[in-house]
């Protein structure tokens, strides 16, 4: 009886009732294994976790090529001023050697010019007496008239008014010339004669043009510009950076250690690499060690060459030599500090004055006491 059903279904329609019947058990099957969603989601987070750390690695193999180039760049720059340096450097050794040499020639000279002014003065010193005593001898003799003391009274001024025109224009010497001429006035005086009044007239305007005249302290200048350049060295030099660029704090040294540091560290690092700021004034160029040797040796020249030019009375190398070390003391070392602007104002007051003052002409007295001399014979 239990057989009977079976026999009356088509045997066609069995293998459709076999499938329909898997399908349930496969869905009753799934229904009871709910760990199969999860082994997929775990597949895909893997995947994730890869993609972003391909994508971290490009872009620190990024940063570190960005990085090397600004680096090659860098110590490119810097051997091309390294260089530049060590050129410039060559050029004042050899200009400092030249200097040198000027220097010890200039040495010579003014050793040769002292000695010839010592013995110009001993032979001025021993005039007076060697007159005097010309005089008693000529009072002393019988006979003796008063052309002929007058005659030796001329003679004297007009070799003292040769050496006022020799000490003017050889020696710059502007005492001893006024001296020379005072000492011939007294000479002409002694004579009494009125013919030599225009004479000494002519002697009395000359002595106002010397008296008149706004001499430089020569010595004064050499002293102070040699204790500028002793202190050269310890003169400040400007700050290599601009004062507000290392004032801005690193915003990842403050976060927490993890991503977010991370992030905000390759931010900064690409954010570095180009800045751009508004400045009013230059921004100066940084000073490598050879260049504030250079500036401070320059610097040290000029001040040299400014001694040497007001001692040779060389109005125009003395006042060039003046205005470059004004010029590189601003330029290269901290105006701000008072050794600094006390040295600027040094160079300034001392610029204002004339080493080589225009001299008078002293030649006309001589030359008319020589014309009345000529007329006279």
């Amino acid at each position: 009886m239990t057989d009977k059903p079976e026999a009356d279904v088509p045997e066609h329609a069995r293998p459709a009732d076999e499938e329909w019947a898997s399908l349930a058990k496969s869905l009753v099957a799934e229904q009871k294994t709910p760990g199969a969603p999860a082994a997929r989601e775990g597949v895909q987070r893997p995947s994730l976790v890869g993609a972003a750390a391909l994508l971290l690695a490009f872009v620190a193999v990024m940063i570190a090529g960005m990085l090397w180039w600004q680096y090659r760049q860098f110590y490119v720059s810097l051997d091309q001023t390294d260089a530049a340096a060590a050129e410039a450097l060559t050029r004042v050794r050899a200009e400092q050697r030249a200097l040198q040499d000027q220097l010890a020639e200039a040495g010579d000279d003014i050793s040769a010019l002292r000695t010839s002014t010592t013995t110009l003065g001993e032979r001025l010193d021993a005039l007076p007496g060697r007159f005097a005593e010309l005089e008693q001898r000529l009072d002393a003799v019988q006979g003796g008239s008063f052309d002929a003391r007058g005659e030796l009274l001329r003679a004297e001024a007009e070799y003292y008014l040769v050496v006022a025109n020799s000490e003017l224009m050889l020696t710059r010497d502007f005492a001893t010339a006024a001296t020379a001429l005072e000492v011939a006035d007294g000479r002409l005086a002694e004579i009494g004669n009125p013919e030599l009044a225009p004479v000494r007239e002519t002697i009395a305007g000359e002595l106002l043009a010397l008296r008149s005249l706004r001499l430089p302290d020569v010595e004064g200048i050499v002293f102070s510009l040699g204790r500028l350049a002793s202190r050269v060295d310890e003169l400040p030099l400007r700050a290599d950076l601009p004062p507000n660029l290392g004032l801005e704090t690193d915003a990842a040294l403050d976060a927490e250690p993890g991503l977010g540091r991370l992030w905000l560290a390759i931010k900064g690092t690409l954010l570095d690499l180009v800045r751009i700021e508004r400045r009013d004034d230059p921004v100066p160029q940084a000073l490598s060690a050879a260049e504030r040797v250079l500036s401070r040796r320059r610097l040290e020249i000029e001040l040299e060459l400014a001694r040497v030019a007001a001692l040779r009375a060389d109005e125009q190398a003395f006042t060039s030599g003046l205005e470059t070390a004004i010029e590189l003391l601003r330029r290269d070392f901290d105006a701000s500090a008072a050794d600094v602007e006390g040295a600027l104002a040094l160079l300034g007051e001392l610029r204002s004055f004339d080493v080589d003052p225009d001299a008078p002409d002293i030649s006309r007295s001589l030359n008319l006491l020589r014309e009345q001399r000529n007329e006279a014979r």
